[in-house]
């Protein structure tokens, strides 16, 4: 029995040196390749409850346009507007673009981005894009950061071109 505690201790004792030495060892492989998917905790495919209950905890100075699913919101110096799909009875976010107040150099915002994002930068005629999270598409022109649901988006404009 004796034996069994001394060696149960030395378990824990090289475990906890593991942990100090190399903290990532008790971190799931799963968690290592998460992707930010977020401007400010807006995500699209978040419902509009879930939209509403975020801007309460955080305090986000927001306010809902008239007769739409969109909020505008003043954080941190941005602009941002989230749109949700209105056809939709839980309203997901589709799209949240965030106007940025004083970007700075370009190379040094797309750097950031993609350090935030944890994914590589491509560059286009229009600006910067990234793939992050399954299906969404962040780009940043130099001005705004948007980040689009982009198979919501197609269906949206799909049911537009059909009115």
């Amino acid at each position: 029995m004796k034996v069994a505690i001394v060696i149960a201790g030395l378990i824990v004792v090289v475990v906890a040196a593991l942990v100090a030495i190399q903290p990532s060892f008790l971190k799931p492989a799963s968690l290592a390749l998460v992707k930010k998917s977020d401007i400010f905790g807006f995500s699209p495919g978040m419902t509009f409850d879930e939209t509403s209950k975020l801007i309460s905890q955080r305090r986000y100075l927001c306010r809902r346009s008239r007769d739409s699913y969109t909020f505008e919101c003043d954080i941190n110096g941005a602009k941002v507007s989230v749109d949700s799909d209105e056809a939709d009875v839980r309203h997901p976010i589709w799209r949240v673009k965030a106007e940025l107040n004083n970007p700075g150099a370009q190379d040094a915002a797309v750097k950031s981005i993609s350090d935030q994002f944890n994914a590589q930068a491509l560059k286009d005629r229009e600006g910067w894009t990234w793939i992050v999270g399954r299906g969404l598409k962040l780009s940043y022109d130099g001005l705004a950061l948007n980040l689009v649901d982009e198979a919501a988006e197609a269906r949206l404009r799909n049911d537009e071109a059909k009115r």
